[in-house]
């Protein structure tokens, strides 16, 4: 069955968005709608000791005037940024049985292509599923030539049927949104993923939730893959 998600791109995001990300064939980075400052986008969530500690890509000129595509990172402030956030991972994390793994791959991860945010978020979903071996086609919306005169649900439905889609899976919050009614009678199945948090060994406390990046640092690839699978899918 020819299954997709579409998600905006998100930096390092939780693991139930890496395991819509595995649930699918393909995955769209919904990367040509409106930039939402003081959303995941740019920043995330770690554990430093016991505190919540959010860090946030600096960017240039970000707006919610703008798509995606058009905010940028502000690459004067990145090399300071980016050496600074390392440092406080490792630090952190210095005690986490797979330290170097997760730093390996946050480092890899933060080699920027370009200085589009949206590039950066996806190569943050990408190269993690790509390290675990998971083979989820990724796309981005922007690359696609999307009907601009369609928005929300009928747009995304739009999307699905020019692509042939079968299965479309959504993070559970659309069950509030979407009709699994409605898309049945335009011959797409509609399933909303609810994630779990499977609970992994780590020093100090343990909050689910948290940036992939936590879990990277505790973690082995083989069991990150097998958490990825450990999710269900409901109707409304």
């Amino acid at each position: 069955m020819r299954s997709m998600a579409i998600m905006q791109p998100y930096f390092f995001p939780y693991l139930g968005y890496y395991q819509l990300a595995g649930a699918v064939e393909r995955f769209l980075f919904y990367d040509d709608v409106q930039f939402i400052k003081g959303g995941y986008i740019a920043r995330n969530r770690v554990l430093l000791g016991q505190q919540e500690w959010m860090f946030s890509v600096p960017l240039a000129g970000a707006s919610s005037n703008k798509l995606i595509t058009e905010v940028k990172v502000d690459v004067g402030k990145w090399p300071t940024w980016k050496s600074k956030f390392l440092r406080t991972l490792a630090q952190n994390y210095v005690r986490a049985p797979q330290r170097d793994q997760g730093l390996a791959l946050v480092e890899e991860v933060l080699q920027l292509e370009d200085d589009g945010i949206g590039t950066l978020a996806a190569a943050s979903v990408t190269k993690v599923m790509k390290a675990i071996g998971r083979t989820t086609r990724f796309q981005r919306s922007s690359e696609m030539a999307i009907r601009r005169d369609l928005t929300f649900e009928d747009r995304i439905l739009h999307v699905c049927q020019r692509e042939g889609v079968e299965l479309y899976l959504q993070s559970p919050g659309g069950a509030e949104l979407y009709s699994c009614a409605r898309w049945e009678a335009e011959g797409i199945a509609l399933r909303f993923l609810r994630p779990s948090f499977p609970k992994y060994l780590r020093k100090g406390p343990w909050l689910p939730g948290l940036s992939i990046i936590d879990i990277l640092m505790h973690v082995e690839l083989q069991e990150l893959s097998t958490m990825l699978d450990q999710y269900t899918l409901f109707t409304n």
